[in-house]
């Protein structure tokens, strides 16, 4: 077996089982009990989203209505930015502003996040994600898109390009989920001892979360988006953990979906990763030899916040060599 593929098996079978062999799945009953909720954040994002310029804009893919930004120059190449598990869309807005001269830019809720439908009839493993993303996109525009995918999101972009290339003219994997770097992180340990730091129920535990997530003004982060933040994460902890199982059932092994690839592809990553270690490069390089690579110093899982101009440089320099 190559540590490739070593190392999505010890990830699933190693990391991320052992969390919900100690917390099982919430209930259909428990979760038909639960609705969207306004909290200090709704009210944050709508001011978020006015002062971005973008475009608020809905559509129901799939039985789901999914909620996605729309902004930047129509007539040039579509970007669409995908968040990763527990995140949403504005995760991307300071990234975002510095493309939309240049680009059209599309952020959507993945869907069962953020303000994108959730229904706990539905399945959210990545196949499924990816294909309702792909129609989302070809609903708004026919052309092909550069997709860029951070944490989570990564894997569910790694899924779009393999299984609908004709829509996919890049792809960029930003702290991509999917494979077990050479070195165990902070995040996989305390999965292993049946705790995720991704769905917290406290006030202590989201401020936790941001000092693991970041690594550039970690502090700054937390004391910051705690406060806005906290009230939402305990509510949704019941959907996230929904959504945590379904992403760990794996439809087909990313090393397979890695080397089916065709597209250009970049790989970035933030070289203080505590979620998903920075040697996780190498390993998708191995998958993916046509690819090129970036790594920030003193960056940790969330470049697209901690960096954003590097990461527009960085993107742009690769888009414009297509």
């Amino acid at each position: 077996m190559s540590h490739s593929r070593s190392s999505l098996t010890s990830f699933i079978d190693e990391v991320a089982q052992p969390f919900l062999a100690q917390h099982p799945t919430p209930s259909l009953a428990e979760l038909l009990q639960w609705k969207p909720k306004n909290t200090p954040w709704s009210r944050v994002r709508k001011a978020q989203t006015r002062l971005s310029g973008m475009q608020r804009r809905t559509q129901r893919i799939d039985g789901l209505e999914l909620c996605y930004l729309q902004g930047g120059n129509p007539n040039k190449p579509t970007v669409v930015l995908i968040h990763g598990f527990g995140a949403n869309k504005e995760n991307w807005l300071l990234l975002g502003r510095l493309l939309t001269r240049y680009y059209q830019v599309v952020i959507p809720d993945v869907p069962g996040y953020g303000e994108s439908e959730f229904n706990p009839h539905k399945d959210y493993r990545l196949v499924l994600q990816a294909q309702r993303l792909s129609e989302l996109l070809a609903s708004i525009t026919p052309e092909p898109l550069h997709l860029v995918g951070n944490s989570l999101g990564g894997a569910t972009a790694a899924v779009w390009a393999a299984h609908h290339p004709q829509q996919v003219l890049s792809l960029t994997l930003m702290n991509s989920a999917g494979l077990r770097g050479h070195r165990p992180t902070r995040f996989e340990t305390q999965l292993q001892q049946g705790k995720n730091p991704l769905i917290p129920k406290s006030y202590r535990e989201v401020a936790q979360l941001f000092k693991l997530a970041t690594h550039r003004h970690r502090r700054l982060f937390s004391a910051l988006l705690t406060p806005i933040l906290y009230e939402d994460f305990k509510h949704r902890s019941l959907v996230n953990h929904r959504l945590f199982s379904d992403a760990i059932v794996v439809d087909e092994g990313l090393v397979s979906i890695l080397q089916g690839i065709q597209c250009p592809t970049l790989v970035i990553w933030g070289e203080k990763d505590a979620i998903l270690d920075v040697s996780c490069t190498e390993i998708i390089l191995e998958q993916l030899p046509h690819a090129a690579s970036k790594i920030i110093p003193n960056v940790g899982h969330l470049p697209m916040l901690e960096a954003p101009v590097q990461c527009a440089q960085a993107l742009k320099q690769f888009w414009r060599r297509q």
